[in-house]
């Protein structure tokens, strides 16, 4: 008895957990936050709109070492940030990513975008996911391996250092 009460545990956060990932993205995808606000050029190509959110979404949430946004209200969480205060989360980003995108990954399936940022210092890389609405803008917290873009693999194309804005 005790093993089937295990198992269906075990299922049923197995079953719970993809919803969870789809609740999130949903509300990500609706928060006014989490979306462009950046005005698109009206011949500009889809991913260098990508690179130009992503790059406006990591300074004004306070990943680069220029400054963040001055109204907090505008200050999104992302998963891992278990500080009381905003300002503390905005303390611990400062200076984490450069401010100008090294690479963008474009999903054949969805048309999701993953903007790449180096860390300064040779700490790695970090990629900012968009969906194809150039919404649900979030810093993925993993490290991202930049030899992917490098290679171009999975889509991904390096974005040269004096892109066209």
């Amino acid at each position: 008895m005790r093993m089937k009460v295990v198992v269906l545990a075990i299922l049923s956060a197995a079953v719970t957990s993809p919803c969870a990932a789809q609740t999130r993205a949903r509300q990500d995808s609706v928060n006014t936050l989490r979306q462009c606000d950046v005005r698109r050029g009206p011949d500009e190509p889809s991913d260098q709109y990508a690179i130009r959110c992503a790059e406006h979404f990591v300074v004004e949430q306070g990943y680069t070492a220029s400054p963040a946004t001055t109204d907090t209200n505008r200050i999104v969480p992302e998963g891992i940030e278990w500080s009381a205060s905003k300002a503390q989360w905005l303390a611990r980003r400062r200076g984490t990513l450069d401010s100008h995108a090294a690479g963008v990954c474009i999903g054949p399936d969805d048309g999701r975008y993953t903007v790449v940022f180096r860390a300064p210092r040779d700490w790695g890389a970090r990629g900012v996911t968009l969906d194809a609405a150039f919404g649900s803008l979030r810093v993925e917290h993993q490290s991202f391996r930049f030899e992917v873009v490098e290679k171009k693999d999975y889509g991904c194309q390096p974005v040269p250092v004096g892109k066209p804005k």
